[in-house]
């Protein structure tokens, strides 16, 4: 038996192709996939540093059925190893040796996927399987939003309006924040981040910040916004070596900031970080449909990968839509 799969076999070589239905184990259960979110991290796996292994269907970020009954479901990518120190507390993102769907396994880019019981996240019947394939990235959002300790009122800048932006702008608004302001290169993104009521960043002071791009002078302009005893958190993934100037490193030693770094997202019996992005999704609380800015069929996978490298159309998250596949 087989399955139709978006397959990487290497640099820029992405094919769609028929592959073995994965069997099961007894820990694991089929999801039938309907849509596959592509990552910043996905796309430079095609075109850049590269994959684990080949071959590999990459896609972390996907939503289905569940087949054993029929409920609307995600899967939280992360296999923690169940044994290390931090697994034994329920730090799963900080396991020493885990595994992961669609980076060091087969992941979503794919009509079904065997998944362990235990990753999996049912959602109400009213969500949306297109919006709930944004679950995964809205986690990591609100993950990084959690650090920031906001109290009600408070002003928040975030660096990069792509879609990690905009979710982490909105868990600001649901936490309270006041006002909260955007940076990007991309005055379109912007733009709609305008129509979301949020702010184009223009120098202001603020009492948090979170840097979302990965790049030297956007942390930079969040130490040198941040108000006195502020804090910042560090989520963007950077492609290269990060560098401050003095008068960087002085904003953090003279107006004595908090800075954290944050990745992943919080999945166990005490916090569960994505049930309350699932039903959040569910009820609109988190309005994601407007950041899917185009759908293709996996036999278009080379197409969809193109769109996001060549940057010549308005780019938000691309997805897959399998269900016809």
């Amino acid at each position: 038996m087989h399955m139709k799969a978006a397959v990487l076999h290497g640099i820029d070589d992405i094919r769609y192709e028929d592959v073995p239905i994965p069997g099961l184990d007894t820990s694991e259960e089929y999801i039938d996939i309907a849509y596959s979110g592509i990552c910043g991290s996905d796309t430079d796996r095609v075109y850049g540093k590269g994959a684990y292994h080949y071959p590999i269907i990459l896609g972390h970020e996907f939503s289905g059925l569940r087949r054993q009954n029929g409920k609307k479901a995600v899967v939280f990518p992360l296999i923690p190893c169940k044994s290390c120190a931090m697994c034994q507390v329920g730090e799963f993102a900080n396991c020493t040796n885990y595994d992961y769907y669609g980076s060091r396994r087969n992941g979503g880019f794919a009509t079904q996927i065997a998944v362990k019981s235990w990753n999996i996240i049912e959602a109400p019947d009213n969500a949306d399987l297109k919006c709930l394939a944004m679950a995964e990235p809205a986690a990591v959002a609100l993950h990084a939003v959690t650090f920031l300790g906001l109290i009600p009122g408070q002003t928040v800048l975030i660096t990069g309006a792509g879609p990690i932006g905009m979710l982490l702008a909105q868990w600001a608004r649901i936490s309270g924040a006041h006002k909260i302001y955007l940076t990007d290169i991309d005055k379109r993104k912007l733009a709609l981040a305008e129509e979301f009521g949020f702010h184009e960043y223009r120098g202001e002071t603020v009492d948090a910040a979170v840097e979302g791009t990965g790049v030297s002078a956007p942390l930079a302009d969040c130490l040198e916004a941040v108000n006195p005893k502020g804090k910042v958190v560090l989520m963007g993934n950077p492609s290269g070596d990060i560098g401050l100037t003095q008068a960087a490193y002085w904003h953090i030693l003279r107006k004595q900031l908090t800075l954290c770094g944050t990745w992943n997202s919080t999945y166990n019996k005490f916090r569960d970080e994505w049930r309350v992005t699932v039903d959040a999704i569910a009820s609109n609380r988190l309005d994601v449909a407007p950041l899917i800015s185009h759908l293709f069929p996996l036999a278009e996978c080379k197409a969809a990968f193109d769109v996001i490298h060549k940057r010549k159309d308005f780019v938000n998250r691309v997805m897959f839509d399998t269900k016809g596949e």
